[in-house]
């Protein structure tokens, strides 16, 4: 096979090779020179194939042999590395003590992870011996004389390197978690993201998976308190321990640069498709208002405001109905089920947010003004701009031309009102599989791969609740 044909296939590939090495060996570091070894050996072999058909099958066979040799060859630098005396470095510790160089040393101290860090205390600080380490930590001699020779690698590369924070140390992100659940409440679950370092870590860990001293160094944050977040993380299964001392989140987040591209993808269509839904709404305010309900003398837009909340939820009820697969909740925590994403943007502040949507709206402390339930108002939250009680101008038939702030149904009425909007709502159940279908193949873009088996869950589950923010635009 011709030379140049093997350098173009190394360049449209160098990316999959990258992934494969990585996926084999975790460490970033470790999976770059597999990819380079893999690369080499792809440049020497592959111009000795014949049958090019051959071609694909040929190189991950080499990829998989290359592969096979680093092994090797990191068996056999381990097995060296144990055989060396580990006080024979006492002096350089002491040296460093001494000198002014203490404080790189404490700052190189602070990212070891922490069987690193207690083990080389242990021995270098307290004096203890490599039989007592091992005692005190739980483990055998063998795996302390491991860590301390790690150790030292590691402090020596450290305190050679310019250590540089990363933009999370000093400008902590943006993010939001965002969990509908039901079930026994937990309050340190609750308010676990009410600190900035659990989202900050979700977030720096979500496309590449990090090792503790990597999100120490991204977060400014020293290993020995960085642990304790990290356990919370994984207690409640927010963050994945991976092979290589890595961790990666385990959540959906809802980027920023998403949540925008989803909206300039979906603006036009759905204003044309909200837009067709509302003239059809629009043809039957005649036929609703003669059902007689409290409020049918309201004029079009208000009554409309209220009617399209009505469709939205019973449209995305049937929805769910037909999509029960994908929208279960899944157990969250002992006792409680429910749907869990992130956002890394304040969802608040943009062009399509709404600090509410259907239901409960506050209008001071005694009343809300609310389409409750979507339909039958409990008296408790009943609330009209006149000082006349509801319930007594109702009792005393003192209703007359008063023009209520919003619609009230009993029951026959509501259901008189559905059934009339039965097509609409079959209507709106289509644009919730239209924007589901759009958010998913979107999201996969997005996303991080290892995150792909909960997007259609996710958005399927959460669908109802974006699309509310956003139609709000459109019909006030």
């Amino acid at each position: 096979m011709r030379q140049n044909e093997v350098r173009k296939f190394i360049e449209e590939n160098i990316k999959t090779i990258f992934a494969y090495a990585l996926s084999r060996v975790s460490d970033k570091d470790d999976a770059e020179d597999l990819a380079n070894e893999i690369v080499l050996a792809i440049l020497q072999s592959a111009p000795r194939l014949k049958d090019e058909n051959a071609f694909y099958g040929y190189i991950w066979a080499i990829a998989g042999n290359t592969y096979k040799k680093f092994l090797r060859k990191r068996r056999h630098l381990s097995f060296a590395e144990l055989d060396e005396s580990i006080p024979s470095d006492a002096d350089f510790f002491e040296e460093m003590q001494k000198s002014e160089d203490i404080k790189i040393l404490r700052r190189e101290l602070a990212l070891l992870s922490k069987e690193y860090r207690e083990c080389t205390i242990a021995y270098y600080f307290d004096g203890l011996s490599c039989g007592e380490v091992a005692e005190k930590q739980g483990i055998s001699p063998e795996m302390v004389k491991y860590y301390l020779f790690k150790t030292r690698k590691i402090l020596k590369e450290g305190i050679g390197m310019e250590q540089i924070f990363g933009e999370k140390s000093y400008r902590p992100a943006d993010f939001h978690f965002v969990t509908i659940f039901s079930g026994k409440y937990n309050a340190e679950y609750r308010n676990l993201f009410d600190r900035k370092l659990p989202g900050n870590i979700l977030l720096s860990a979500y496309y590449t998976p990090m090792t503790i001293r990597e999100l120490s160094m991204e977060l400014g944050v020293s290993s020995a308190y960085m642990e304790d977040e990290i356990a919370l993380l994984e207690k409640y299964g927010l963050l994945l321990s991976l092979p290589g001392g890595k961790y990666q989140t385990n959540l959906l987040i809802f980027t920023e640069d998403y949540t925008n591209e989803w909206h300039r993808m979906i603006e036009k269509e759905c204003t044309k498709k909200v837009g067709m839904l509302l003239s059809h709404l629009k043809e039957k305010l005649s036929l609703i208002r003669k059902i007689g309900f409290i409020g049918a003398s309201l004029d079009d837009n208000r009554m409309m405001w209220g009617l399209y909340w009505m469709l939205m939820r019973k449209g995305h009820a049937l929805f769910e109905k037909e999509n029960g697969n994908m929208t279960a909740r899944d157990t969250i925590y002992q006792g409680a089920k429910g749907i869990n994403y992130g956002l890394d943007y304040d969802a608040y502040a943009g062009e399509y947010s709404a600090d509410a949507f259907a239901g409960y709206v506050k209008i001071n402390e005694c009343y809300a003004a609310a389409f409750a339930d979507f339909g039958i108002l409990p008296q408790k939250n009943r609330f009209s701009q006149y000082t006349v009680p509801l319930e007594k101008m109702l009792s005393e038939n003192q209703v007359g031309d008063v023009l209520p702030e919003f619609m009230i149904f009993t029951k026959s009425e509501i259901s008189s009102v559905v059934s009339a909007l039965s097509d609409e709502i079959r209507e709106m159940q289509g644009i919730y599989t239209w924007l589901t279908e759009r958010a998913i193949s979107l999201m996969q873009i997005h996303a991080p791969a290892h995150t792909k088996d909960m997007i259609g869950h996710i958005i399927a589950s959460t669908i109802f609740f974006p699309f509310g923010w956003y139609s709000r635009c459109l019909c006030c």
